[in-house]
């Protein structure tokens, strides 16, 4: 059932508590300074998370692997950040298994845009140090060894 009261627009609806539970909500909720709907509120959030959609973790998994590729150089991150690239590759090509194709096009999609960002990125870091002619030659092709 709906509030029709405005602002409030949540779903509101009686529940029965056990005895004693009440006493025990309210005695937490006020000794962390809240109120027992929010402490209610919370503790069914945490136990009954909102699902993920496989384009969100894929989307989130590709901002983790840049970060922790800037992150500086640890065997131990380049093998997490590799493992993680792999898997969503692995979606994107079908060997992973499991991932309806209209999910797999929209990852493909998003880790191609990914893909253009980190070697735009890369780019950006390769050519931050040029002076204006090694500039020019690198992005005509020639390179910028001095002959």
């Amino acid at each position: 059932m709906t509030s029709g009261r405005p602002g409030r627009g949540a779903d509101q609806f009686p529940l029965r508590l056990p005895p004693g539970l009440r006493d025990r909500i309210k005695a937490y909720a006020e000794r962390h300074g809240r109120s027992m709907n929010t402490e209610i509120v919370r503790v069914l959030e945490r136990e009954f998370p909102e699902p993920w959609t496989v384009e969100e973790r894929v989307s989130s998994l590709l901002g983790l692997i840049a970060t922790l590729k800037n992150a500086g150089s640890d065997s131990r991150i380049d093998t997490l950040s590799q493992a993680l690239e792999e898997t969503v590759q692995g979606i994107v090509t079908g060997r992973m298994q499991g991932v309806d194709e209209e999910a797999r096009r929209r990852i493909q999609e998003r880790f191609e845009t990914w893909q253009i960002e980190r070697n735009e990125d890369a780019q950006v870091q390769y050519t931050h140090n040029m002076d204006d002619d090694e500039l020019a030659a690198f992005m005509a092709g020639k390179g910028t060894a001095k002959f």
